[in-house]
């Protein structure tokens, strides 16, 4: 298998400098809001100096905050304006959005669009239903793709798709996740004869959701709609039954209009 990563760094185009400043701003994940000089050394990798640089420019530039008391660094409003900048200007947001609404409108159900990045699906328009916490309004996050994306997946010929298996960890996220490769493989051949995935308490327990891709004219994977509900109200043949129609539906009017 073919190291991305290396042939990056053997193009004489690639700045390493930058890629090391973005390790420092990608270490504030959900799990590490706020970071202090140390804890950016021990998840970066990078030695004290050339992260206290990094943390320095990055917060002479705005988009890092210092506290003054604990000197715990945190994000800043302005990353959102990179994140705003990449949904006003992609059409596929645009193209999307009315069918995503009238989705959740028709069945009541959270309801997401998510594409593909390296090995995760990165979800970019999220639409809950009434009751909700803030974390499942919020765009932008990220889960795998092996449990999460498999509707994306089965567009994709065999040898990416163990590519991307292989490079992921895939580790249970709950005791239903599915993770061996042979399994989902398996579960590709299913997708690809129905044209939809269900996926049973892989990522939430209590949550049963059903997504379909959507391809652009060229028969490409753009991205794929979710449609989430509760398993205390929803059986699996009932989402093959009432929601798997609907979320086939609105990846066709999405791609009809791309």
């Amino acid at each position: 298998m073919v190291d991305k990563t290396k042939i990056k760094r053997s193009n004489p185009l690639f700045v390493g400098s930058i890629e090391k400043g973005m390790q420092v701003l990608e270490a504030f994940d959900e799990g590490n809001r706020q970071l202090g000089l140390n804890a950016v050394v021990e998840l970066t990798g990078l030695n004290r100096s050339a992260a206290q640089r990094f943390l320095h420019t990055w917060e002479s530039l705005g988009y890092l905050h210092k506290d003054a008391a604990t000197k715990q660094f945190r994000l800043t409003p302005k990353v959102m304006s990179l994140s705003y900048n990449f949904l006003r200007g992609e059409r596929l947001i645009e193209v999307a959005t009315p069918f995503l609404l009238d989705a959740r409108e028709r069945t009541g159900n959270s309801v997401y669009l998510g594409t593909l990045y390296d090995t995760s699906i990165i979800y970019l328009i999220r639409l809950p239903q009434r009751l909700f916490i803030l974390e499942g309004t919020l765009p932008g996050r990220s889960v795998p793709a092996y449990c999460g994306g498999r509707a994306f997946l089965s567009c994709l010929a065999d040898s990416e798709i163990l590519s991307i298996l292989e490079r992921s960890d895939r580790s249970a996220i709950t005791p239903y996740t599915i993770s061996g490769i042979d399994e989902i493989m398996r579960e590709i051949v299913q997708i690809r004869e129905r044209g939809f995935c269900i996926s049973e308490q892989e990522q939430l327990v209590g949550e049963i959701a059903v997504s379909a891709p959507v391809l652009d004219m060229q028969g490409v994977p753009r991205a794929s709609v979710y449609i989430s509900a509760r398993v205390s109200d929803w059986t699996a043949k009932r989402v093959e039954e009432e929601l798997a129609p609907i979320v086939l539906e609105t990846a066709g009017m999405i791609r009809a209009q791309l």
